[in-house]
């Protein structure tokens, strides 16, 4: 009797084992890597002004919102906040508009007009300095800039290719980092400028 029940329990233990082993994870297992945040992708900590406009570019041929954010000062890092100048044709054309622009409207400008760019597509910023000075704790870029993004709303006159002059007001944090507090859009010839895409994704 008693080499019965042995016999009956050297059976049962094994079962029980295998089906404990199965009802758990692997430890051995590879784990998945975790998505990188989305802030991560190609941002150079701000050091000097450059990096800044550097960072810029990237944000937008990556149309990576949280680094194009970050790319803007706010008064939890400037004492002057951030603040858009439009271009004085398209501010005329939209009253009201531009006069309490902040980095929410530039964040619904993004978000919007990121979500109507196909993947495959061309989304892409040049910029050619006229000017540049630089003190301790602000500096002064001037640049001349063509923007290129090829939205699906072109058929709708919303401009893909946009181009004028931006001049950079920029400021260093307590940390140490640069950011743009005042970005002023100028535009140069006929051609539409920023401001144009702002005041249609930017509300």
């Amino acid at each position: 009797m008693v080499r019965l029940k042995r016999s009956r329990y050297l059976i049962k233990f094994p079962i029980a084992v295998c089906a404990l082993l199965c009802a758990c994870t692997n430890p051995f297992a590879t784990r998945e890597p975790e998505a990188p945040s989305e802030g991560s992708l190609s941002f150079i900590p701000p050091r000097t002004p450059e990096v800044v406009l550097i960072n810029l570019r990237n944000a937008i041929l990556e149309q990576n919102l949280e680094n194009y954010l970050r790319c803007l000062g706010d008064s939890t890092r400037l004492p002057q906040g951030f603040r858009f100048i439009a271009d004085a044709g398209v501010a005329s054309e939209n009253p009201g508009l531009f006069e309490r622009w902040t980095k929410d409207n530039e964040k619904s400008y993004f978000s919007q007009l990121r979500a109507l760019i196909p993947p495959d597509s061309l989304h892409i910023l040049n910029l050619q300095v006229v000017q540049s000075t630089q003190f301790a704790d602000s500096a002064l870029f001037v640049e001349n800039y063509t923007l290129t993004v090829k939205h699906t709303q072109q058929d709708k006159g919303v401009p893909a290719v946009v181009a004028g002059q931006a001049r950079f007001n920029m400021g260093v944090d307590s940390f140490g980092d640069w950011a743009i507090y005042r970005w002023e859009d100028v535009a140069v010839g006929d051609e539409p400028t920023w401001s144009t895409l702002k005041a249609v994704y930017g509300n």
